[in-house]
């Protein structure tokens, strides 16, 4: 009697674990299906605005590359999107998503800036070109000193129905501070790039880069260039692990009495961009919180318009894609000297050619 008891009650205790077993699985399952759902709703809304427009590359600089109104030299139809140069045709990837990442120099937490003229400048700008076929992601740096046709408040109006040649950085400084300065800078950074669609942006505060910084246990350098007039010590080849605000101090300074020294500084930006990538996905293979770690530490410095999907969706591509050292770009120009500041022009010919070669694939005489 006393036997078939116990064995009564170690069925029931089997069986309730089982039950819990269950249970547990059911909800793991219904909690993996919503995160595929939310990855899917992020994906699918990254990629409709990745291909809300096209580029407009079909303004030529040259007679030779004019391209025929309806047809191909072969007698094709000429399709929308197509361009042509050195003699082959190209139309827009659409396996790719482009975001834009925006280092304001600001050092405290975001606030908002209602007279529509301090929301601070953009020293970096950066674009973040993600191919979802390839499975690999490339860079793309635009110098802050680039003359282009900044919006500004209307003197008799509300509006921004006015417009000044400035330097792009500048652009931000002309909102709000938050969703309005960088919806201004991203408009201005895709007029630049020929109308390029932008699917999402970011903006941080660049106060919050000792804390990403150190977040990795510190980014170690070698100074490209010499900034002993920073501290004496940061001497040109000179091996460093950036700690703390000297991490800030790293991407942010340049000598304002030379020439060009934010082309030096940009070089500096990208070198510490890439060592700070390789680092942060390296570490967040091994710990798959550190997303969630640095999400916390850029909230209150950060501006964004990517929403909890659409991040949850790239985290998790992004984890899976390559990057390579000579896969971040810069615009070519020249720089001259205007009223008080720099002015970087772009060699728009050279930018054409970089267009195409970042966001344009060949189209096979096989598809046409």
């Amino acid at each position: 009697m006393g036997k078939a008891r116990e064995s009564r009650k170690r069925r029931r205790i089997r069986n309730v674990v089982l039950a819990w077993l269950l249970i547990l699985l059911g909800i793991f399952a219904i909690l993996a299906g919503a995160v595929f759902a939310v990855r899917a709703v992020g994906r699918n809304r990254l990629k409709n605005a990745a291909v809300s427009k096209l580029p407009n590359l079909q303004l030529q600089e040259t007679e030779e590359e004019e391209i025929p109104p309806q047809e191909t030299e072969e007698g094709e139809i000429w399709q929308e999107g197509w361009v042509r140069s050195e003699g082959k045709i190209y139309e827009y990837n659409t396996d790719i998503m482009t975001f834009l990442v925006m280092g304001i120099d600001k050092l405290d937490e975001v606030d908002g800036n209602p007279d529509g003229v301090s929301g601070g400048q953009s020293d970096a700008l950066i674009l973040a070109i993600m191919d979802t076929f390839q499975k690999k992601v490339r860079f793309l740096t635009v110098n802050r000193d680039t003359m282009v046709d900044v919006k500004i408040y209307g003197v008799y109006s509300d509006g921004y129905d006015q417009t000044v040649t400035a330097q792009i950085a500048t652009q931000h400084g002309f909102g709000d501070g938050r969703e309005q300065s960088c919806e201004l800078t991203r408009d201005a950074v895709s007029a630049l790039l020929y109308d390029l669609p932008i699917a999402g942006y970011i903006s941080v505060n660049m106060g919050a880069i000792p804390q990403l910084n150190d977040a990795l246990g510190g980014i170690e350098v070698v100074i490209p260039d010499d900034m002993t007039k920073f501290r004496d010590t940061w001497k040109q080849g000179t091996q460093i692990t950036l700690k703390g605000e000297d991490a800030f101090y790293y991407v942010e300074w340049r000598d304002v009495t030379a020439f060009e020294s934010n082309r030096v500084r940009l070089e500096r930006q990208k070198q510490y961009l890439t060592l700070f990538l390789y680092k942060a996905l390296e570490a967040a293979k091994k710990d798959i919180t550190l997303p969630i770690t640095l999400y916390k530490k850029l909230s209150s410095y950060m501006v964004t318009d990517v929403s909890i999907d659409e991040m949850t969706y790239l985290v998790s591509e992004l984890l899976n894609y390559s990057f390579e050292t000579d896969e971040i770009y810069s615009l070519t120009g020249t720089t001259e000297m205007g009223d008080g500041h720099e002015e970087f022009y772009p060699d728009y010919g050279e930018l054409r050619k970089l267009m195409i070669r970042l966001f344009y694939r060949e189209v096979d005489p096989q598809d046409r």
